[in-house]
């Protein structure tokens, strides 16, 4: 028995996902970029609707998937996790180094504020947690997305493509 009084979960795989508190973890990080961006979609709803559905979205489907990792925690179902959480990032340091693509203030960088960088601190725990959900095989195609994504990050600033 753990030091509470619980039996720490089995720490073998389930389709090819780790079992224990690791998704637990992940859907309480999920939640918490969801609560951010539904916090913030009426500031950006004001500013354009689209913009404002974008943060609806985005935070419809972080809760949703904070539930499914919970409830049915499968390796694809984490694979799409982390390709998700790596968009959203993606797109944050775009809209802070370029502008939002499209809209009103088009071009026009957002300054990075306390809260946001919250935000992304934490989706980029997410990404390290669910990378460490997934069994080996699907581990090397997580690490993939991640190196995919970094590598766009890398040749967007040394093209000048990100300010």
């Amino acid at each position: 028995m753990g030091a509470i009084g619980l039996r720490p979960a089995p720490r073998g795989l389930v389709d090819g996902v780790r079992a224990g508190w690791l998704p637990v973890f992940a859907a309480a990080l999920s939640l918490s970029a969801a609560i951010a961006h539904l916090g913030v979609a009426e500031p950006h709803y004001r500013a354009w609707l689209a913009h404002g559905l974008f943060f609806v979205v985005c935070g419809a489907l972080q809760a949703l998937f904070a539930a499914l990792v919970l409830w049915r925690p499968r390796a694809w179902l984490v694979l799409t996790g982390i390709a998700g959480t790596l968009g959203v990032l993606a797109m944050y340091v775009y809209s802070r180094t370029n502008g939002p693509p499209v809209g009103p203030h088009e071009g026009v960088p957002e300054p990075p504020g306390l809260y946001d960088m919250t935000t992304a601190a934490g989706e980029v725990v997410l990404v390290v947690v669910l990378v460490r959900m997934l069994g080996e095989r699907a581990r090397r195609w997580a690490m993939r997305l991640v190196l995919l994504a970094a590598a766009a990050l890398w040749a967007g600033k040394a093209t000048g493509f990100l300010v």
